[in-house]
């Protein structure tokens, strides 16, 4: 991924680019903030962080073979989906 910094100079190329992300072809950050190294979208509250975490770690877990199996299965099915 590519980030590019433009100053727009009038309303008609606001548009442009709002058509080019309606097509999934660009994203429109709309406050960047160039030192984040966290995924894209809204950030979370700390507590929600925290609930997450807990949410987590009180989650049943799968042994490493038996979730490889589980990819490979889910993997043959959005394979299918795509072709």
């Amino acid at each position: 991924m590519k980030k590019l910094t433009i100053e727009l100079t009038a309303n008609s190329s606001l548009k442009a680019l709002q058509d080019l992300e309606h097509k999934n072809l660009i994203r429109i950050v709309k406050e960047p903030d160039l030192n984040s190294y966290s995924l894209s979208g809204e950030p979370i509250s700390i507590e929600d962080f925290r609930k997450w975490v807990e949410y987590a770690e009180n989650s049943p877990t799968v042994s490493l073979p038996e979730a490889k199996q589980r990819w490979a299965e889910q993997k043959k099915k959005l394979q299918k989906l795509i072709r």
